[in-house]
């Protein structure tokens, strides 16, 4: 499996939506109440003989939701989805403004795929 589908399978089992980069929604429709992005940086590791032996991933999850909505508990569960999915314990950002609540999820994942 693919990073991108690692994420979307941790988290699609809380019903709503997640998609790797910017929110769009199909066909021009208005946002959902909740939803999740997520991006992400990579960098070799493991190196020897001069090449990355493994890939290590630095990513970010992004919880979107209203003002109104009680995050608490999500916050707590998408943390532990995450990390039993194999990612490093999340950490917590509160990126929330006067357009509503928006919590980042900080983790790492190594990827066990040799290179080359």
């Amino acid at each position: 499996m693919t990073v991108n589908e690692i994420i979307i399978t941790a988290l699609e089992d809380f019903g709503d939506p997640v998609r790797f980069g910017e929110y769009i929604a199909p066909d021009k429709k208005p946002k959902p109440d909740r939803y999740y992005t997520f991006n992400y940086s990579k960098r070799g590791v493991d190196y020897g003989d001069d090449i990355p032996g493994h890939e290590m991933y630095f990513i970010q999850v992004h919880f979107f939701c209203s003002r109104t909505f009680d995050s608490s508990r999500r916050i707590s569960q998408t943390q532990k989805k995450l990390f039993a999915t194999g990612f490093s314990w999340p950490a917590v950002i509160n990126a929330s403004d006067e357009d509503g609540q928006h919590i980042v999820f900080e983790c790492e994942y190594a990827d066990g795929s040799e290179i080359g």
